[in-house]
């Protein structure tokens, strides 16, 4: 007689809200990550380097060497992904932010002291384009209120 013996591993799934939110204020493109999402990036991020954020719900990377419409086109295409791909910046705009992708080997041996630092950070207000979903947000709470105030 044989016993077979299944474990589940708890996981969590939970993405919230915060996917939504770029963890950087420089030309960029992310999306929900779903199906073949980070393969996608790879491939539309050109130089720039694709990072995971919101514990592994999204995925961005800089709009370097290209603009924010060309990576949004490239992303959204390919992934067949059209309303888990956005970005926070103007369709002409690039990523003031210079890099490249690059690969090393070898490995890092040393010790290190700390200390604190810190930075002060300006960022350029861009004007972007409301969405359409933006808008009919923005008009169902006008209508909402509207119609509290008749009631």
């Amino acid at each position: 007689m044989s016993t077979t013996t299944t474990s589940v591993s708890a996981t969590s799934t939970a993405c919230g809200g915060s996917v939504w939110q770029l963890p950087t204020h420089d030309a960029a493109c992310a999306a929900v990550i779903r199906g073949n999402v980070t393969d996608v990036m790879t491939q539309c991020c050109g130089d720039a380097t694709p990072h995971k954020y919101d514990n592994d719900c999204g995925i961005y990377c800089l709009a370097q060497g290209q603009d924010v419409q060309k990576l949004q086109t490239c992303i959204s295409s390919k992934s067949g992904n059209y309303n888990d791909v956005f970005c926070n910046a103007a369709q002409n705009a690039t990523a003031t932010a210079t890099g490249s992708r690059s690969t090393s080997t070898g490995t890092k041996t040393g010790t290190s002291t700390g200390s604190t630092s810190s930075s002060t950070h300006n960022a350029a207000v861009v004007n972007q384009p409301v969405s359409k979903s933006g808008l009919g947000l923005i008009a169902l709470l006008f209508g909402s209120a509207f119609m509290a105030v008749l009631a």
